[in-house]
């Protein structure tokens, strides 16, 4: 059995000219909810194998947050360059290309892929995840590579801090 947690970044700084968007922080609301985020995934029992995140600075950050949560070692966090501005076809790639050993895995992304990727695992759609939320979706079978089947997840929970889905 595979466990995989799709979280989509908190709410981070809005766009400007003179901040690029892979520099966005988060706010200090994105923060709070990035932490209580990550408090809800300690009192589930949530146990990563690894943590995976975008470069983006907004998604390291609810990385790192969520991470603290979960006492997860921040120096083991993983950057993978490719999970910023994925395409769908590329985020299921790299969901694909996971090491078999890990049982349980957090992948920290940006939409739409995020929610597309949710969508495209699960027999029934998600329809859209709000900054700081997370789908859990189990695998039964034993090989991440298994993942480019659509709908051959089993959705599990939705979970958003503020409610908005």
């Amino acid at each position: 059995m595979k466990n995989l947690f799709l979280i989509r970044h908190a709410h981070a700084e809005k766009y400007s000219e003179t901040n690029q968007d892979i520099d966005r922080k988060l706010t200090s609301e994105g923060m709070k909810v990035a932490s209580l985020l990550g408090k809800y995934l300690s009192d589930e029992g949530t146990v990563p194998d690894v943590i995976v995140t975008s470069p983006a600075e907004r998604a390291r950050m609810t990385a790192e947050l969520v991470a603290h949560q979960l006492d997860y070692a921040l120096t083991e966090i993983q950057s993978v360059e490719g999970l910023y501005q994925a395409s769908v076809r590329e985020f299921i790639g790299y969901l694909g290309n996971l090491n078999q050993q890990h049982k349980t895995i957090l992948v920290v992304g940006h939409n739409p892929a995020i929610t597309y990727a949710a969508d495209y695992l699960c027999p029934s759609e998600i329809g859209g995840m709000s900054p700081g939320s997370v789908v859990h979706i189990n695998f039964a079978g034993a090989a991440w590579s298994d993942l480019s089947v659509k709908g051959s997840g089993e959705f599990i929970n939705y979970y958003d801090v503020l409610g908005d889905h």
